[in-house]
């Protein structure tokens, strides 16, 4: 793990640089793992991390339920590579990979979207992966 910052954006969010440490910490901790993926120009990817993330009901959810890990989109780890691969081309960022703690991608999303519908993702992305386990 990095020093715990974002690498681009202030927030209060503890941010993984590193797939495997992410996943090594969701299943130790029994949470799963919310990859955000973006780049610096990026003024959705700002929005999410410094205001989205920052409501303290989300960011309270994400410390109860996930392991956040933090990677720009042009110097992606080949380990998140191959997580998008079947995923299709990025249309939008920023792009929000929701994983089980075995590594696998159960919901996906991506561009801005309000805090309320942001919620609602980690809440699908929870469900979804207690249904692997």
């Amino acid at each position: 793990m990095s020093n715990g910052r974002h690498p681009h954006f202030l927030s209060p969010q503890l941010w993984y640089d590193s797939l495997p440490e992410a996943l090594a910490e969701a299943q130790r901790s029994g949470r799963f793992v919310l990859a955000q993926l973006g780049r610096q120009s990026c003024g959705g990817c700002r929005a999410l991390v410094e205001k989205t993330v920052a409501k303290e009901e989300i960011h309270e959810y994400l410390d109860q339920h996930y392991v956040c890990l933090a990677q720009d989109l042009d110097h992606l780890a080949p380990d998140v590579q191959a997580l998008l691969a079947p995923l299709g081309d990025l249309q939008r960022t920023p792009y929000c990979l929701y994983l089980s703690a075995d590594g696998r991608v159960v919901h996906h999303s991506s561009g801005g979207r309000p805090p309320a519908v942001f919620l609602t993702e980690l809440i699908e992305g929870v469900t979804r992966a207690a249904r692997l386990t």
